[in-house]
This record gives structure tokens, C-alpha cells and sequence, in this order.
């Protein structure tokens, strides 16, 4: 394959995790709802703490775990916007 070949290949994979990044914000919208009912902060650290220790565990690399875990702060900063 030529770079334009693996070029392609990523933006299938970019327009997969856009959709995917955009389910799990529309979850997160739901969880939102749930915390106002109830009272509760959008930030719960022990919770994303917790995210974060799981996903690094479940990389096969290249990427590290540590880069597995900055991902995912961005991503879980991201969408506790969308939860307020």
C-alpha cells in the first residue's frame, strides 16, 4: 500500500471516532441529566481516575499507556461540557 492508501485508512478511522467520541458524549448528556436530579457534581475524580487506570491497562501499543490516559483526560474534560 502507498501513503495515500494509509491515508484513507485514517480518515475512515477519524470519521469512526468522531461518531463514536459523539455516542459517548450523548451518554454523558444522559448521565448529566441524572446528576442535576439528583444533586451531584459533573467532576467525580474517583470516577475518572478510574477510567483512566482501565484504559491504560488496555492498550497493546504503540501508543503507551500514558499517552492512553492524556486521550482520555481531554476527552472526559471535553465532555463534562456537555454535561452542565
Amino acid at each position: 500500500m502507498n501513503i495515500e492508501d494509509w491515508r484513507n485508512r485514517i480518515d475512515e478511522l477519524n470519521d469512526e471516532l468522531i461518531a463514536l467520541l459523539n455516542k459517548r458524549a450523548t451518554y454523558a448528556t444522559e448521565i448529566g441529566k441524572i446528576k442535576k436530579e439528583k444533586g451531584l457534581p459533573v467532576f467525580d475524580a474517583s470516577r475518572e481516575d478510574a477510567v483512566l487506570e482501565k484504559v491504560a491497562t488496555l492498550t497493546k501499543g504503540p501508543l503507551s499507556p500514558e499517552s492512553i490516559k492524556n486521550i482520555f483526560r481531554v476527552i472526559m474534560q471535553e465532555t463534562r461540557k456537555v454535561e452542565e
